[in-house]
């Protein structure tokens, strides 16, 4: 799920296929909103099954042709409203998620947000060492905030091995959001329950032995047609200087969203150059065989090549 070079390289636990149906409540994507109507508040939590007979929806799912981005949607006909959320990649940023939240009311609308992924893997840990002892592997994690950038670090607090000599842990998993105005921040799913209540959140700065979650809490309001929208970036396999320089950027840099969309851009031309260099490139009357056909045969070339 989610790896970079490999199954020992994954932002979320790489188990088979099974498994992972299994876990769509717990790992991934999650998104819970509280739309103020009236002087109440009604919880929607799209693509999860506490919502499931709740609202009358419709779920959709894209995927470009050249498949390197794939999108969800969730369409809310009882509160006007529509939720989006992709994934695609970056070379030099890694995984990014951009959520959007579109207002199809005649009114504007007050919304309560909760956004992120959750079950975290951090780095250091095996695909072997997840499906074989997972839970002295949530004993040894780490979840920290840099509050100054908003980074979220997910870590062991030392690497696990069965010999009795000292083992670091000394690179992170990591995962940072853009686009939301003074967010609150979560490491954890701890307060989720709390948040589906109406509860108020506090910032979590440092969890020990639990899940790896990232999530951004904000009250955000919607004209009428309009949309918001927010990103979620994160990676696997990152340094203290690395940390430190990306701080430096979301701190300072205004132009780290167009950079980030550049980055895809270029990765999307790398990938239709690779392809073309083993005769991925058709053209026929049929567009979804072109499509098929650039898919299988990049997977052809990435099998004997990369």
């Amino acid at each position: 799920m989610l790896g970079r070079k490999n199954a020992d390289h994954a932002l979320f636990p790489y188990y088979t296929d099974d498994k992972i149906t299994e876990s769509a409540e717990n790992t991934g994507s999650k998104s819970v909103f509280l739309i103020k109507q009236d002087g109440h508040s009604l919880v929607w939590e799209p693509f999860s099954i506490r919502s499931a007979d709740k609202y009358k929806k419709q779920r959709n799912l894209y995927k470009s042709a050249y498949g390197n981005k794939i999108l969800f949607e969730e369409i809310n006909y009882d509160l006007n409203l529509t939720f989006q959320y992709q994934w695609t990649t970056s070379h030099s940023y890694g995984f990014v998620k951009t959520s959007r939240l579109i207002n199809t009311n005649s009114t504007p609308i007050d919304i309560s947000m909760l956004d992120g992924i959750q079950n975290i893997v951090p780095y250091g840990v095996r695909s072997s060492t997840q499906n074989s002892v997972s839970n002295l592997v949530d004993a040894y994690k780490r979840n920290e905030l840099d509050k100054a950038s908003g980074i979220g670090i997910f870590a062991l607090s030392a690497i696990i091995v069965d010999k009795p000599e000292p083992s670091e842990s000394l690179k992170a998993s990591i995962a940072w959001s853009v686009g939301l105005e003074n967010p609150r921040y979560l490491l954890s799913t701890l307060q989720l329950d709390d948040f589906r209540k109406g509860f108020p959140l506090v910032e979590e700065t440092d969890i020990k032995a639990e899940k790896g979650a990232y999530f951004v809490n904000a009250d955000v309001s919607i004209s009428a047609g309009q949309t918001k929208e927010w990103i979620i970036v994160a990676n696997v396999n990152n340094s203290v200087s690395q940390l430190i320089a990306l701080s430096d950027s979301i701190r300072n840099d205004k132009h780290l969203v167009q950079k980030i969309n550049a980055d895809i851009e270029a990765g999307k031309e790398q990938l239709i150059q690779l392809n073309a260099a083993a005769d991925g490139l058709q053209l026929s009357k049929d567009t979804l065989k072109d499509t098929r056909h650039f898919a299988n045969s990049f997977q052809y070339y990435a099998r004997w090549n990369i």
